[in-house]
């Protein structure tokens, strides 16, 4: 079995190594998390009537944060271990999950806007979708 591990380079491309794949998904997995959360209470606020948008909204918010997770804590993990460590890589069903994720998450998200647009285009078009399900 071929294995692979990370070899180090020359101080400045080491240093700039860690900026781009170790600090940055960390800033974005702190910014993103924070970014979700504002929007899902702001969505779940008593002011703001929980309207079939912002169920959607809801949820994408939180497909987002589960593919923030996936695609940055991964890297960040195998950069600052210098390629020792994995997440991904414990067991079967966590190496599976790691080829399902990726996938998921963003077509989902792509779906969860699909069905946003849709909603308002009918709420503008359709008197019986506005009475009835918004």
């Amino acid at each position: 079995m071929a294995s692979w591990y990370r070899k180090k380079n020359p101080a400045p491309y080491e240093t700039a190594e860690l900026i781009i794949s170790g600090i940055v998904p960390i800033f974005l997995i702190v910014i993103g998390t924070v970014g979700n959360l504002i929007s899902i209470f702001v969505l779940l606020n008593k002011e703001n009537p929980g309207t079939s948008t912002n169920i959607y909204l809801i949820f994408l918010c939180l497909v987002d944060t589960i593919s923030l997770y996936q695609w940055n804590l991964s890297n960040a993990v195998y950069t600052f271990t210098n390629g020792q460590k994995q997440i991904w890589g414990r067991s079967l069903f966590i190496c599976i999950l790691s080829q399902f994720f990726p996938f998921y998450t963003l077509h989902t998200s792509a779906m969860l806007l699909t069905f946003v647009e849709l909603d308002r285009a009918y709420l503008l078009r359709d008197r019986w979708y506005k009475i009835k399900v918004a």
